[in-house]
This record gives C-alpha cells, sequence and structure tokens, in this order.
C-alpha cells in the first residue's frame, strides 16, 4: 500500500512540475531557516550549562536600592567568598573570578597579551574544563603557578611541553606552569586564556578587607540536597551584616540561566538574551507555517483539477482513509524532498550564518539526536502543510465530481485568500520591523558623543611604561602626527569603577547619585575631544596641585546643585579634590542610555592607559614611529593598540545582530510568500483563462484584465497591512522601550512598508496577468 501511494505521489509530482518546484523550493527555504534557528537556539541555551555540577552552580548578585531606583549588579568584594562559606554549611566550593583588561604573557621574545584571570581552586572544582596536563585545582593553590589554555602554551612554548616552565607576567611576576587545558569552549562566557591564582593578588597586596571595593565577581556551588530559595532567604541581609552596605540585599542566581536570563528589575530576573531567542524562534516556525500556506494554497487551488481522480477511485472502491494517505504521502513526499533541497542550503550558507552570529557553531549532522529529530522534523512538516488538502480532496463525492457539477458557490469565507491575508501580515510586520530596527540604528549611531573618538587610540599601560611613562610621553609628542597624549585610569570606551559614596558641601546624607570614576594626568579635554563649558583641563605639569583636581560633567553639576560649581570640594572617600573645569555630558558606556554622571580626577588616581589623539595624517607611518618608542620602552610586549572609534562601533554589535537577522529573515519570508503567490496566480489565471479570453473578445484592454486579476491580491495585502499594522506598533514601541535614547513610531514607516508589501504583490501576480492576457482568444475558445 505504502508503495503505491508513493508511486501515485511521484507521478502525480512529474505533471505538475512547475508546482512541485515552487512547493519544494519554498519548503526547502523555510526549513532551512528554522533548521539554522533551531541550531543556534540550541547554542545558547548549552551556554554555561554544559558543566556537571551546572544545576548547583550560582553567581552572586546583589540589588542596592537607590532614590526609589533599584541597580541589581554582580561585582563584589574581596572577603565575600571567603565569608559566605565560612557562615554557610550548605556552600561546597567558592570562587573569585576577575574580569580585567589583558595581560602580557612573555617567555623570551614571545610575548602577548592574554585574557588573563585570578581564580581559586574552586573554579576548576565548578566548571569541568577539559584538563590536558597537570592538576589545575592544586596549581591554583600556590601563588606561584600559572594555568594556560592550549593555544596559548603553543603560542609561548610552540610544540615543546610548557609544563614546568616559566611565564613572565606584565614583565615583572614569575609564575610556574602547573596544567595546561583545552581551550575554553564557544559554549561559555568565560573568554579566559590563561589563570592565575587569586591568592597571589593576596601576596602582592592588591586587595583587601574593604567590602565597598567591588573587584571581582563570585560563584557558589551549593551541596546536593540544598534548596535555592531558602539558602536566599537567608543570605538576603549578608552583605550589611558583614559590610555594613546600606540598602543591599543579596541573592544566589543559577549559573545555567545567566546567559539568557541576565537582565534584572527590582531585583528579578525579568528576561534578557532569552526575549531574542523567543522572536527568532518565532520567526523560524512562522516561515516555515509560511512555506506550508504556499502547498496548501497550491493543493487546494488545484482541487477542482483532481477532483475526477478522486471520484474514479472512490468509485473503483477506494475509501476516505486511503485517499487521505494517498495525499499525506504525496505531501510528505515534497517535505522530504524539500529536505534535502534545505540540507543542501544550510551546508552552503553555514560559514555565514556563523559570521553573522559571531559564533562558530559546528553543523550538527554528525549528531545523532539530530537524524531523529529530522526525522520527526520531516514527517510533522508534510503532515502540517498536507492534512488540509488531504482532508478537503477525500471529501468530494463521486456523483458531483463525474458530472462536473462541483459546487462553485461564493462564501464570505475562503480558506486560501485567509492564508494569503496571514502570509502578507506577516511580511509586513517583518518588513515594518526590519525599517523602525535601522531607524534606531541610525539614530543611535549619529547621536552626539560629547568626544571625538576618530583617531584616537589607547594602550594599556604596563610596569616598565608608567616608570618612564615622562620620558614616553616626551618622544610621542614629538612626533608630528602626535596632536595629545593623555595618561588615564580607564579608556574612554568602559565604565571601569563607579560609587555612590562621593559627597561635597550641602549633599543630603540620603542622596546618593551613581557616579562614574575616571582619571587623567593632563590635557583629557584635547586628547578626548570633550568639550569644555566653564573653568579649565587637568594639567598636573602645570600646576602641581592639579593631582587632587576634577572635571565633572554636566549631570553631575546639576544633581551637585551649584549654579557655580568651580572651586567646590569633593570628597571620595579620605581624599579631597577641587573642581576645576566642567564638561559637556559624554558617552562612555552603552550608547542607548541617558548619559551618567561622570568626574574625572587627577593622578592621584591610579593611571592604567595612555590615551594618544593622532592627527589623521599619514596614520601608518605615525603608528609605525609609536610603535617603536613603544618598544623601546616597553621591551618583550607587543605594542597592541585599539581605536575608541572601533571600540565603540562593537557596543552596536548586538542590535546591529538583531537587525540583521530581521532582515535576512524578512527577505525570506517575502521570497517564500512570492513564490506561493507566483503559483496561485498562474493557477487562477490557467483557471479563469476563458473568462479571459471572453472578456478580451468584448473589448477589454491587457491593461484592465492585469488590474482585474491583479485586484483580487491587491485587497489581501491592504487587508494584511490592517492587520499588521497595530501588531508591529505594539511589538516594536515595547522593543523600543528598552532604551533611554530612542525614536519615536513614525507613521511613514507603515505607509512606506505597505507600498512594499502592494509593489512586491503587483509584481508578483502581474507577470502572470498579463503572460494570460496577451494569450490569443481563438486559442482558448477553439475547443468551445
Amino acid at each position: 500500500m505504502l508503495k503505491n501511494y508513493l508511486k501515485i505521489a511521484w507521478r502525480s509530482l512529474l505533471r505538475k512540475k512547475g508546482f512541485a518546484f515552487i512547493n519544494i523550493g519554498g519548503l526547502a527555504i523555510g526549513m532551512a531557516a528554522s533548521v539554522l534557528i533551531m541550531v543556534w537556539i540550541q547554542f545558547e541555551f548549552s551556554v554555561d550549562s554544559q558543566y556537571e555540577k551546572s544545576d548547583r552552580i550560582y553567581s552572586v548578585w546583589r540589588t542596592n536600592i537607590n532614590q526609589g531606583e533599584s541597580i541589581t549588579w554582580n561585582a563584589t568584594p574581596t572577603p565575600y567568598a571567603t565569608a559566605l562559606q565560612e557562615q554557610y554549611p550548605e556552600v561546597e566550593a567558592v570562587t573569585h573570578v576577575t574580569e580585567w583588561d589583558p595581560m602580557v604573557l612573555s617567555v623570551g621574545e614571545n610575548s602577548f597579551y592574554e585574557q588573563t584571570t585570578f581564580v581559586d581552586p574552586g573554579f576548576f572544582e565548578m566548571f569541568d574544563f577539559r584538563v590536558l596536563e597537570g592538576n589545575p585545582m592544586e596549581a591554583m593553590s600556590s601563588p606561584d603557578h600559572i594555568i594556560l589554555t592550549k593555544s596559548v602554551a603553543r603560542k609561548l612554548f610552540g610544540e615543546e611541553s610548557a609544563l614546568g616552565k616559566s611565564v613572565t607576567v606584565e614583565s615583572e611576576l614569575e609564575f610556574e606552569v602547573k596544567a595546561i587545558v583545552e581551550d575554553l569552549p564557544e559554549n561559555t562566557n568565560f573568554k579566559f586564556t590563561a589563570f592565575l591564582p587569586y591568592n597571589k593578588l593576596e601576596a602582592i597586596g592588591w586587595t583587601g578587607n574593604y567590602w565597598g571595593n567591588n573587584n571581582c565577581r563570585t560563584f557558589a556551588m551549593l551541596k546536593a540536597d540544598s534548596d535555592l530559595n531558602s539558602f536566599n532567604q537567608k543570605i538576603v541581609d549578608f552583605s550589611l551584616r558583614n559590610g555594613d552596605v546600606q540598602n543591599t540585599t543579596d541573592f544566589l542566581f543559577p549559573m545555567s540561566e545567566l546567559h539568557l536570563k541576565s537582565k534584572f528589575e527590582n531585583g528579578k530576573s525579568v528576561g534578557g538574551r532569552i526575549d531574542l531567542i523567543r522572536m527568532f524562534g518565532l520567526v523560524g516556525i512562522v516561515i516555515l507555517l509560511i512555506a506550508c500556506i504556499n502547498f496548501v494554497n497550491l493543493s487546494t487551488a488545484q482541487s477542482e483539477k483532481r477532483a475526477k481522480e478522486v471520484g474514479i477511485r472512490k468509485v473503483s472502491g477506494a475509501d476516505r482513509g486511503m485517499l487521505i494517505g494517498q495525499f499525506l504521502a504525496e505531501s510528505i513526499l515534497i517535505s522530504v524532498a524539500a529536505y534535502l533541497l534545505a540540507l543542501l542550503l544550510i551546508s552552503l550558507l553555514f560559514p555565514g550564518f556563523n559570521q553573522l552570529i559571531g559564533k562558530e557553531l559546528k553543523l550538527p549532522f554528525n549528531q545523532p539526536y539530530f537524524w531523529v529529530f529530522s526525522l520527526g522534523y520531516v514527517f510533522l512538516t508534510g503532515i502540517l502543510a498536507g492534512i488540509y488538502p488531504a482532508f478537503l480532496l477525500s471529501s468530494f463525492k463521486p456523483v458531483l465530481v463525474l458530472k462536473s457539477r462541483m459546487s462553485s458557490a461564493k462564501s464570505w469565507f475562503k480558506p486560501r485568500e485567509v492564508l494569503v491575508v496571514f502570509q502578507f501580515t506577516i511580511v509586513a510586520i517583518l518588513i515594518a520591523s526590519t525599517w523602525i530596527i535601522r531607524e534606531q540604528m541610525q539614530f543611535v549611531q549619529n547621536r552626539d558623543l560629547g568626544l571625538q573618538t576618530e583617531n584616537l587610540i589607547f594602550h594599556p599601560m604596563t610596569a616598565p611604561l608608567k616608570k618612564n611613562f615622562s620620558a614616553v610621553r616626551s618622544e610621542v609628542e614629538a612626533l608630528p602626527g602626535i596632536v595629545s597624549v593623555s595618561s588615564t585610569f580607564s579608556p574612554f570606551t568602559e565604565e571601569y569603577s563607579n560609587t555612590n559614596t562621593i559627597s561635597w558641601q550641602g549633599k543630603e546624607d540620603a542622596f546618593m547619585p551613581n557616579i562614574n570614576r575616571m582619571g587623567a594626568d593632563a590635557h583629557v579635554v584635547k586628547t578626548a575631544g570633550l568639550q569644555l563649558i566653564a573653568g579649565r583641563d587637568i594639567d598636573v605639569y602645570t600646576n602641581a596641585s592639579d593631582s587632587t583636581a576634577v572635571l565633572i560633567n554636566e549631570t553631575a553639576r546639576d544633581f551637585m546643585g551649584f549654579a557655580d560649581p568651580l572651586g567646590e570640594i569633593v570628597k571620595d572617600g579620605d581624599r579631597e579634590y577641587r573642581v576645576v573645569g566642567v564638561v559637556k555630558d559624554f558617552i562612555i558606556e552603552s550608547p542607548f542610555a541617558n548619559p551618567e554622571g561622570i568626574m574625572i580626577f587627577g593622578p592621584k588616581i591610579q593611571q592604567n592607559f595612555i590615551h594618544i589623539r593622532l592627527s589623521g595624517a599619514d596614520l601608518q607611518t605615525t603608528l609605525a614611529q609609536l610603535g617603536g618608542i613603544f618598544r623601546k620602552f616597553n621591551p618583550g610586549s607587543p605594542f597592541e593598540y585599539k581605536f575608541s572609534d572601533e571600540v565603540h562601533a562593537q557596543k552596536f554589535a548586538s542590535q546591529q545582530q538583531t537587525g540583521s537577522l530581521t532582515a535576512i529573515f524578512s527577505g525570506l519570508a517575502i521570497l517564500i510568500s512570492c513564490l506561493g503567490l507566483f503559483g496561485l496566480a498562474a493557477f487562477i489565471a490557467e483557471q479563469r483563462s476563458k473568462e479571459i479570453s471572453v472578456r478580451k473578445v468584448l473589448g477589454a484592454s491587457v491593461q484592465g484584465l492585469v488590474l482585474l486579476l491583479s485586484g483580487e491580491f491587491t485587497k489581501l495585502v491592504l487587508i494584511a497591512m490592517l492587520i499588521g499594522v497595530p501588531i508591529t506598533w505594539y511589538a516594536m514601541s515595547a522593543w523600543l522601550e528598552g532604551f533611554d535614547y530612542r525614536i519615536g513610531i513614525d507613521w511613514k514607516v507603515f505607509l512606506g512598508t505597505g507600498l512594499i508589501a502592494l509593489l512586491i504583490a503587483f509584481l508578483t501576480v502581474s507577470s502572470q496577468a498579463i503572460k494570460a492576457a496577451l494569450v490569443n482568444p481563438a486559442k482558448t475558445l477553439k475547443s468551445d
């Protein structure tokens, strides 16, 4: 029976090659898109949930209530981890994890900046990364050991074994390699390439017991019988009891959920990357549905042509169940053919897809689960696409169809029209959403940052550079392509330190605004391209007292409440600083957020970077000259600078990825819809060929006939727009609410979307309408 079903299905496909091509092509594109999305989603859910003890590993988070606003963050002070384990028997292991700038690792002439972290032995007890040599937990117990990843060990030592050999860190600290681990997998948010023991920081005095210095993250692993909710109730006031940190609550958050659900409001997870995953998961389903709708529409459109076939089979003894089986077999055969083509498309497009999402995913073709999934996926798609046509076609009565008395009564409800409306509603939503995302990106990218990132580079200050900074600065400033040089606490692309404990005269104790700390020695206004609106720049070389000077931005000036803040004293801990200037607000963190209060302190605060403003003339020569100077004063360390504008551009990566994915899947939805519309228009033109010929004989013009045939589809597109506009408005308004700096939704977006959708539909249908209108009426009517 099955063999017979497949044979009949195959013959049916061969008879209608054009419609088979449209069905298989549309389904293949829809399947390829949905499988690619599925592979990506599966990867996203695997991030940091692949560890053997994932269900017991947690990240420490804290929520602070300040001026009625809550801020949730995951940075902790050094004593936090030890105190947590000592005070609660439920805690099996803890670890500090630092996330600092890359450090220079050197072996002889080989020197590289590597993403290095300081951790405790508990890190490798929790996170079971593959160990190639040595014992990581033992290695992290001693302050003079280092763990390297496989790729870094090869960079430093070549093909020789690195175990037991010495590595110099930051040109001054010596460590012995005690373990080698495999490069960390793609599905982890840890991007470290070298590991140092946290107790080394304690040994050299880089840490302390001050609970106000949040210099690391803390992870904890609870014992197997521990309940998270009960434990979180116990530690809710942990920071208050141990460090007298006011208005702050503590809680653990599952490591396995951190990647997808790290957006917090009022101390509760309210989403995050999971929202993006859900959105594109829905897009993948919708694209597949659009492809299935093509099959349904084209199959039901041919119902009259297949009606006699159904009638003859029923007269010959076939029951309805057998006919349903035959039509479903045809549908599943198309689904199998489409999936084979989809696999080919996936193989060809996978490198580009990886580049688009910024990951190095692997094709899952060698995984048994994928083929089990594929079997069910193909079968389900075939059933989904074929179930309605199968029941419709098998319901025809032999007496009526064999006497050519198929009912053509008109009904207000036409399934084919409803499905076309659904398709173009989705198309309209995707087009409008892509348009709005693109406008939001352009709006933010054109934002005045308050500083000039072009031709501004920065470089980490290693110990030799700090020691010889006066000579370095003099030689750099002497170069013809240099405008200005400043040493700074942090780059002008990232927030390094913030506090709510800074005070000034007249400040109320209850008022604790969050202030971003920065630092500079001189010429920072000129170097960073800031806009000075009052007072002067910091210049410790001209005014020695400027080591205790401070520049503030407009936001800081406004909440301090001074009409003229120049000369006012601000206190940061036990240090006092005098305000010497006010600069226009500038953005160093999220370009989508409102400006924060910023204070740039004199060089009493530690200087970690050198910023250099280039003139822009003959950049390559200038950079080569800078490289020579840095190698002279910083031997054994690479000259690895960064352009501020390139770093700033990376902050748009996530939203640009969303925009690109939306645009691509919109294009696929349009393509699949057009394929279906093309096939449907071709069939309807063929079905109404005699009517078109009669109208032409009676004087109808080609233009009139084209408008007649296109008009029906135009009406459906307009209905789709009426449905799609409010849905898009609601969804994109909610998306834009996530940005402080955002556009309003312009009605012109929907007008443009409607015109695009109408144009797409008209061009798709008119090609078939013109073809039908140009046929000689005599050829069509000669049989009558």
